[in-house]
């Protein structure tokens, strides 16, 4: 078995802190080796984790890593040292390795000069705060009793200043203090992303306060997401919107729920290897993996035994019993791996178990409100209120469609103007503008929103904004604007945009995709007309529901692809957007080739609209073949290309019962592979996990495969 792959490393650049919080896992919890260790990481040891992390990156081939900068408290080894230290491991791995930098830190010790050198490595600066005074000084206090509000204020007001490094705010949760009150503290000081805490427990150390109050976390969980959901949803908050998410069937985005693989390796003080940190809640030495930086190589280390066991216990079969025959095991995973350990070691629930399903129940029962199912409903949300025979035909699926589109509609126009108000209150745009937003009425809102480069860059603003990189498909950067509302606001284009030059249809890909220039679109148009009007006399219904989806195609060329290669594909990240190519090597492409492009990329945007509101595939780490492609796919897009391939079934008979002689051989070559492979494609989505929706779709898409 291949060993893990750290991506991630956590040094522990101070082995003390200058506050003296209860609840930490370093210093109050049973490993209490920090007392031998050296108080910071040397400059041998620093030079040696540089070698170590260049020598495992041009091992593995790393192509991305975060280093995150711990302790203690990291800044006792001081902004200066710790900027150097950045230096050396840019310098050591990069360009063939990108590397960010975090840095935990409670703030006591962050200046206006420590940030301006941090800043200048990019070191990006989360921040340890429980809420206002009152809450954060019951447990996080100096080593003499003493409050730690004022300078931690001043660290917060001093990151906001720079929020291009501020990454967001740590909190560790009492459930005394009303969720309210916290989420009205950190809204009004804008921080970029809030992680909510559970404090540290096990089954050998039950959670604070619970023996008095069996109920008391799961009440306050409930409540603290009721009032985020209801108010102060464009706050992220990692906890819920990874639950949010897994509830919709969505991939979770955080260690802490779900099934996984280790990813983080740990170095301490004295140059040691060591596991997950916060393992160090369960037994003493229960982090150490027995080497260091001086004899041992990282790769070793991913390979070695106790990692392995590690990795074991992320997977289902390493579950409990109990676990793995939870319903909800695919969203929680057993829970946090230090939470699940009890005198028989970690083949337990996690001790949060019964605080877990209570919120995901919860959450599950908010959602079912929110889309308009009755409360109580199936777990996987349940079926449209539509049928998804009438969804599937285009004949049939106006008003279901109508009411995806409506609902897509309305979702993007608060997501927009929820932005606008955001980027007014920050001072990013201009009161004129954001008043000039305030003037469009309704139904001009729902117009500039649904433009799929609006949604990109919307999308792209609001994780800028909580300090959430975002990557083009070839690793660039994006780097969003808030100037650029203003173009959006004067776009004025309806129906379909061909080949329009809008820079946020085109930079999430970056150089991956090659766009045709002018003269070539300009040349084109003609062609794209032909295909259009081809799809129109074939079946009008569908040549109808594309331009009630869709809203731009683009003309594309695959740079890496053979020039004869005919290229399409869709993004949801840019939905409504069709991407086509219609040259190749000679000229331009056959009309019903570009037709057979149009069709199967407005399927996929068609069946994208469902799934924003029903999950077709439960949560889940599978991988299955696909007949269409070479490497494995998730079951969702094996779904995604049976649907694609039913309706380019019917166009191919089409083809072959009413289109020009010359196709009619290929048509006919064409059905048989698409038989073929929706056979096996088929036979292999039923053994997927789908939700019930999904199911039925499946369902649905099988009957129409042999018709």
């Amino acid at each position: 078995m291949v060993g893990a792959r750290f991506t991630s490393f956590l040094v522990k650049v101070a082995s003390r802190c200058n506050l003296d919080c209860e609840y930490c896992y370093v210093y109050h919890h049973a490993d209490q080796s920090w007392r031998s260790l050296p108080r910071l990481l040397s400059g041998d040891n620093q030079a040696e984790f540089v070698c170590r992390l260049a020598e495992y990156a041009k091992e593995v081939e790393l192509e991305h890593c975060l280093v995150i900068f711990h302790g203690g408290e990291p800044l006792l080894l001081g902004a200066s040292e710790l900027s150097a230290f950045a230096k050396a491991i840019r310098a050591a791995l990069e360009p063939a390795t990108r590397v960010d930098f975090g840095l935990q830190t409670n703030g006591l010790l962050l200046t206006e000069d420590a940030i301006d050198i941090l800043k200048s490595e990019n070191i990006a600066i989360s921040l340890s705060l429980d809420g206002p005074r009152e809450v954060n000084d019951r447990h996080r206090v100096t080593r003499k009793g003493r409050s730690s509000f004022v300078r931690t204020m001043k660290a917060l007001k001093l990151l906001n200043e720079h929020r291009s490094i501020f990454a967001g705010v740590i909190a560790v949760i009492d459930p005394h203090f009303a969720p309210s009150e916290l989420l009205a503290f950190f809204a009004e000081h804008k921080v970029p992303r809030l992680d909510f805490l559970l404090p540290d427990a096990n089954h050998l150390r039950q959670p604070p306060f619970r023996e008095q109050d069996p109920d008391i976390f799961s009440a306050w969980l409930k409540q603290a997401f009721d009032t985020w959901f209801d108010e102060y949803s464009t706050l992220p908050i990692r906890t819920f919107d990874a639950l949010l998410d897994a509830a919709a069937g969505l991939p979770s985005r955080t260690d802490a729920f779900g099934l996984g693989d280790v990813s983080l390796l740990t170095i301490e003080t004295d140059g040691s290897y060591h596991d997950l940190d916060v393992l160090k809640i369960t037994r003493d030495g229960a982090t150490s993996l027995g080497e260091d930086l001086a004899n041992t190589s990282v790769a070793a280390i991913a390979a070695s035994p106790a990692i392995e066991a590690h990795r074991g216990l992320l997977r289902k079969e390493g579950l409990s019993d109990t676990c793995q025959k939870c319903v909800e095991v695919d969203i929680c995973g057993g829970g946090s791996l230090p939470h699940r350990y009890g005198s028989n070691g970690f083949r337990n629930p996690t001790v949060y178990c019964g605080e877990m399903q209570s919120l995901i129940a919860h959450i599950r029962q908010r959602l079912a409100k929110a889309l308009g199912s009755s409360e109580g409903e199936r777990r996987d949300i349940g079926l449209p209120s539509f049928s998804l025979e009438e969804f599937e035909l285009a004949e049939t699926s106006p008003a279901c469609v109508s009411g995806l589109v409506d609902s897509a509609g309305a979702a993007q126009s608060r997501e927009l103007s929820d932005l606008v108000e955001r980027l007014r209150a920050d001072s990013l745009i201009d009161e004129e503008v954001a008043t000039k937003f305030r003037m469009l009425d309704e139904q001009e809102v729902r117009k500039v929103s649904l433009r799929p480069a609006t949604v990109a860059w919307t999308r792209a603003m609001w994780a800028a904004i909580a300090k959430r990189p975002v990557f083009s498909v070839d690793g660039s950067p994006l780097t969003p604007t808030a100037g650029e509302l203003v173009g959006f606001l004067t776009s004025s284009e309806s129906g379909i945009e061909i080949a329009q030059d809008d820079e946020w249809l085109r930079k999430p890909f970056g150089t991956a995709i090659a766009f045709e220039p002018p003269d070539v679109s300009l040349n084109a148009q003609a062609l794209v007309d032909h295909a259009l009007a081809i799809i129109h006399q074939w079946r009008p219904a569908i040549a109808t529901e594309i331009v009630s989806i869709c809203r731009s195609i683009q003309l594309v060329r695959d740079p890496g692809a053979h020039p004869d290669k005919i290229v399409s594909f869709s993004d949801n990240t840019v939905p409504g957007a069709l991407y086509v190519s219609v040259t190749k090597a000679e000229g331009f492409i056959d009309a019903y080739d570009l037709a057979d492009s149009l069709v199967h990329e407005y399927r996929h945007q068609k069946l994208y609209l469902l799934e924003r509101l029903f999950p077709m595939v439960q949560p889940n780490s599978l991988k299955v073949v696909s007949p269409w492609r070479q490497d494995l796919r998730p079951p969702s897009g094996l779904l995604h290309a049976i649907f694609v391939f039913v309706e380019l079934r019917r166009f191919w008979q089409h083809v072959r019962d009413r289109g020009p002689a010359r196709l009619h051989n290929r048509a006919i070559n064409q059905l048989a592979d698409t038989d073929r492979h929706l056979a096996v494609g088929m036979e292999t989505l039923m053994g997927c996990p789908l939700t019930e929706a999904g199911r039925t779709l499946a369902q649905v898409l099988d009957r129409a495969r042999v018709t």
